[in-house]
């Protein structure tokens, strides 16, 4: 069986305005999860998984990359 994510039908832009997901990492410009193209560089690599999780309805960004204090 194969697992895959849909961010929305159409547009990946359907989720709440007020809510985020963060992800831990341990640098400014790290990637946040292991995307398909894990041999790119690592700004490609946020970009992708930016792409993966898509914006709210307003346009703001759904997820970030946040290091820990």
């Amino acid at each position: 069986m194969g697992l895959g994510y849909n961010p929305g039908t159409g547009s990946k832009s359907n989720r709440a305005n007020d809510f985020q997901v963060e992800y831990m990492i341990n640098t400014i410009g790290d990637r946040w999860f292991i995307p398909y193209n894990d041999n790119a560089s690592m700004a490609d690599q946020v970009t992708q998984c930016d792409k993966l999780l898509g914006d709210t309805t307003d346009g703001s960004e759904f997820g970030s990359g946040v290091v820990p204090s």
